[in-house]
């Protein structure tokens, strides 16, 4: 996605250090341990040093000059934007904003300290696509006892039998000795941890606990079993899948679906019913499929709560009988 650096001088004044930039002086600084600082950059504008790529460990990255606080572009999203206390650069603000780029939003992510801010750049996994924030958490993930920031946005692709479902795209910045440094490393082991289309913050927590040899089959004993309810279902067209229980690879299930064409042909006994009684699906890759003769059943799994159903397109149910989309798990 282009980018559009914004870089404006601050006027140079004292100084407090942070490790690999300095903040202003009138501002809290940390105390007792966390106030144990390196020394600061030759930048007196520099928070935080550099974001946006993976320092290899034992590199240590150029400080990036700060930039006026009036170079905050978009407007703010208020719930996803916060007061939070950094170990190393104290008393802060995170702020989320959404600026409007040919109808859509390009998301932007700022640490601001007085009237000294730092964006941080990340790259779009799907640029154009319509994107928005789910999540936004500070929490030690790299062990060192520092806060760390995790960001999960949204975006669907309009693409695919999948096309219309959401897709997590996470950011893990450290607070590191040279600043707010994004891990693509720790980004991709959580993602490998959890098999969730959608994420959340203990999602990736769990994820980045997890093997990636054990996320598949670990995440399948986690379904909860119960009610799961196709998205967008009506009194007269409806669907609902039973999880029963998950038994190593197998997934015990019913389905019931139902179809009516208008509420007269409902009340006459009109309604074409589809089900699957007592169903095992047994786990391919990162799937569960049921067979029977021709027909094959997919259930993925979408998130901790959510699955998606969809199948091979042999004429199994009654007529204008619809199984396809997303289940969620009900209330």
């Amino acid at each position: 996605m282009e980018r559009t650096r914004r870089n404006r001088q601050l006027s140079r004044h004292p100084a407090l250090p942070i490790r690999g930039g300095t903040l202003p002086a009138d501002d809290a600084s940390p105390t007792g341990n966390d106030a144990e600082q390196a020394a600061p950059s030759s930048d007196p504008n520099s928070i935080g040093g550099m974001v946006g790529k993976v320092v290899p460990s034992g590199d240590t990255p150029s400080a990036q000059p700060a930039q006026a606080s009036d170079a905050i572009v978009g407007e703010t999203v208020k719930e996803q934007s916060f007061p939070v206390e950094f170990e190393l650069a104290g008393k802060s603000e995170f702020i989320t904003t959404a600026e409007d780029v040919d109808g859509r939003p390009q998301l932007h992510f700022y640490v601001k300290k007085a009237d000294a801010v730092i964006e941080l750049d990340y790259e779009a996994e799907s640029p154009g696509a319509y994107y928005s924030v789910a999540a936004v958490a500070f929490r030690d993930v790299s062990g060192d006892n520092r806060k760390d920031m995790i960001i999960l946005m949204e975006y669907v692709t309009g693409a695919g039998q999948m096309g219309a479902v959401p897709v997590s795209q996470l950011l893990i910045y450290k607070q590191t000795e040279s600043g707010f440094v994004q891990d693509q490393a720790l980004e991709e082991e959580a993602r490998a941890g959890v098999p969730y289309r959608i994420l959340t913050i203990q999602d990736v927590m769990t994820g980045l606990a997890t093997a990636p040899a054990d996320s598949i089959t670990h995440a399948w004993k986690k379904l909860k079993p119960g009610r799961y309810e196709l998205e967008g279902s009506t009194e007269l067209q409806a669907s609902t899948l039973t999880v029963e229980a998950v038994e190593g690879d197998r997934l015990r299930f019913r389905l019931d679906a139902i179809y009516a064409a208008d509420e007269e042909a409902a009340e006459r006994g009109g309604v074409n019913i589809g089900n699957i009684e007592s169903g095992e699906a047994t786990l391919s890759e990162a799937d569960m499929i049921f067979r029977d003769g021709d027909f094959e059943l997919t259930i993925s799994l979408i998130a901790s709560n959510k699955l998606y159903v969809s199948d091979n397109g042999v004429g199994y149910f009654g007529h204008n009988v619809w199984v396809k989309g997303m289940y969620e798990q009900s209330q």
